[in-house]
C-alpha cells in the first residue's frame, strides 16, 4: 500500500520542484512599507525599557507604530506617539490595505476566527481573527489581513492553490487539520517515511537475492514482476533514499552517528534585546545621525555583545545598515576586525579553542535561499568542542546567523544532500542540471510506484478472494 503514497509523492514532488506552498512575499510587504524622514518624527516616543523580544519602527499606512514581537508570529502594536496598545484594526483598514498592496479593489472580506487551508501552522493562532480579503484581480488574489497587527500575513492566488493542491499539500502532508497538531503531523511523517525506508531496503535485498547468473536481469516472467524488478534496479537505490531523506527532515540525527559527547560547551552567542542600554533613544534621535536621512522603511533595536545597536532599512529589505550606541552617539558600524572576533570567542568559550577565519562565499552548509538571506561575507569559527560546532558570524554586526555542529551538519547531508542534492558547485554552477537530476530520478521513482501499485492490486485481490473462500 506504500507504493500509492510513494506515487504522491513523487508526482508531488516534481510540481514542488517549480512551485513550493504559498506565502506572502516578505519583499513585496517591506516595500509596500511608507519611507520616512527626520520631520515626520517630532512627536515620535522612545520604546519602553520593559519591551522585550523584537523592536522595530516603521509607519503603518501613514501612522507611526512600534511592533514589539514576542515569538515567529505573535507580536503587540503600540502607537508610537501615545504608547499606547492598538488591540486590534478594523476592516476598512484591511480593505484599505488590501486595495493599496494589490491595485485592486477588494471583492468580498471574510472575517475567519479559524486557520484555513492556506494557513496551517499552529504559530500563526496569535494573529486570529484574520480578514480574509478576496480581491477583483484576473488571479483571483487572496490577501489574510491580521485584526490584531494590521498587517498581510498570507497572499495567495488561484494559480498558486492548485500548484499547492497538486505539489506541496500532498507531498508534506499539509492537510489543516492534521498539521495544525505539529506533534501528531511530525509523528505522522515520521513513521511513513520510516516504514518506507524499511520497506525500499528490504526490497532492494530480496530484489539483489533473485537475481540469478545466466538468466538475464531478472528471473521472472510475468511483466509487472519483471518490469517492478528491473525498475527497482535502476531507482531503487534512489527511493530509498529519498524516503530516509524526508524522515531525517524532521528526525534529529542521534549522537551516537557522530560520536558526539553529553557535555558539551553551551555558549549562546547572540543576546535577547536589553532595551534599557538604549538610554531611551527616539527614532528622531536615531535619524538625526545617520548618513542618509530619507527614505527609511524600517528601524530594528538590537543588543549585540553588550552594546545597543539600529538595524536601519532603505529599499533593500535583507540588507540593513548597521549603526552602534556609542558614548552617546549613534556610529555606523564598519566590518569588524578578526582580532575582535577572536577576542569575544575567547570570551565566550574561554579555554575552548576556536579558530576563526573570513570566508567569502558560500558553501555546502552555508548558503542562503529565496526565503532565508544570509550574507556571502562571513566569519567561520570552528570551536573545538565535543559537537564540533561551527559558527558563521555576520562581519558587520557581529551576529550569529547560522550555526552547525557534528549532528546538523550530517543531517543536512541526510536531508538536503539526499532529498534536493543540494550541492553548492550545482547551485551556483549547474542549477539546471540540478534540477534535471530531480525530473529524471523522479521519473524513476513514479516507474517503480506504478509497477509496485499494479502488484498490490492483484495481492489484494487474490487476498479478498482466499477470505471469501
Amino acid at each position: 500500500m506504500l507504493s500509492l503514497l510513494f506515487l504522491v509523492w513523487f508526482i508531488s514532488g516534481i510540481v514542488l520542484i517549480f512551485q513550493g506552498f504559498p506565502h506572502a512575499s516578505r519583499k513585496e510587504r517591506f516595500n509596500h512599507l511608507s519611507t520616512f524622514s527626520l520631520k515626520q518624527l517630532v512627536d515620535v516616543k522612545a520604546p519602553l525599557n520593559s519591551w522585550k523580544g523584537r523592536v522595530e519602527f516603521s509607519f503603518d499606512q501613514d501612522q507611526p507604530v512600534y511592533r514589539v514581537y514576542s515569538s515567529k508570529k505573535a507580536q503587540q502594536v503600540f502607537n508610537a506617539k501615545t504608547l499606547a496598545p492598538i488591540t486590534s484594526f478594523s476592516e476598512e483598514h484591511a480593505r484599505k490595505l488590501a486595495a493599496n498592496f494589490n491595485g485592486n479593489n477588494v471583492k468580498e472580506v471574510e472575517k475567519i476566527k479559524e486557520l484555513d487551508q492556506w494557513m496551517p501552522w499552529s504559530y500563526y493562532r496569535p494573529l486570529l481573527p484574520i480578514y480574509k480579503c478576496r480581491m477583483s484581480d484576473e488571479a483571483h488574489t487572496v490577501l489574510y489581513i491580521s485584526e490584531k497587527t494590521g498587517e498581510i500575513v498570507q497572499q495567495t492566488n488561484r494559480k498558486k492553490r492548485w500548484m499547492a493542491r497538486l505539489g506541496a499539500i500532498p507531498h508534506w502532508i499539509y492537510f489543516k487539520q492534521l498539521r495544525l497538531q505539529k506533534g501528531l503531523w511530525i509523528n505522522v511523517v515520521l513513521w511513513l517515511s520510516g516504514i518506507g525506508a524499511i520497506m525500499c531496503f528490504t526490497g532492494l535485498f530480496v530484489g539483489i537475492f533473485r537475481l540469478k547468473k545466466g538468466k538475464g536481469i531478472t528471473a521472472y516472467k510475468r511483466w509487472d514482476y519483471k518490469w517492478h524488478h528491473i525498475t527497482g534496479y535502476l531507482f531503487g537505490v534512489f527511493v530509498f533514499t529519498f524516503v530516509l531523506s524526508g524522515f531525517f527532515s524532521l528526525a534529529d540525527v542521534p549522537n551516537w552517528m557522530v560520536m558526539a559527547k553529553e557535555n558539551k560547551v553551551d555558549v549562546r552567542w547572540n543576546q535577547p534585546l536589553n532595551m534599557a542600554m538604549h538610554k531611551e533613544s527616539t527614532p528622531a534621535s536615531i535619524v538625526s545621525e545617520l548618513e542618509k536621512k530619507e527614505g527609511i522603511r524600517k528601524i530594528k533595536w538590537k543588543t549585540i555583545h553588550e552594546e545597543p545597536y539600529y538595524f536601519v532599512y532603505y529599499d533593500n529589505y535583507q540588507i540593513p545598515e548597521v549603526y552602534a550606541l556609542r558614548g552617546g552617539s549613534i556610529i555606523k558600524q564598519q566590518s569588524q576586525s578578526i582580532s575582535k572576533i577572536e577576542s569575544l570567542a575567547r570570551s565566550y568559550y574561554g579555554k575552548t579553542p576556536v579558530s576563526v577565519k573570513l570566508q567569502e562565499g558560500y558553501d555546502n552548509y552555508y548558503s542562503g535561499s529565496a526565503m532565508y538571506y544570509l550574507p556571502e561575507k562571513v566569519y567561520k569559527l570552528e570551536v573545538s568542542d565535543s559537537e564540533g560546532t561551527w559558527l558563521y558570524v555576520n562581519p558587520v554586526s557581529g551576529e550569529q546567523v547560522k550555526r552547525y555542529t557534528k549532528a546538523t551538519r550530517l543531517r543536512r547531508w541526510l536531508y538536503q544532500g539526499l532529498h534536493k542534492f543540494n550541492f553548492q558547485f550545482l547551485k551556483s554552477e549547474a542549477e539546471w542540471f540540478r534540477i534535471l537530476l530531480l525530473l529524471i530520478l523522479s521519473v524513476g521513482g513514479i516507474a517503480v510506484s506504478v509497477t509496485g501499485v499494479w502488484l498490490t492490486k492483484f495481492w489484494l485481490k487474490r487476498t479478498v478472494k482466499k477470505i471469501v473462500r
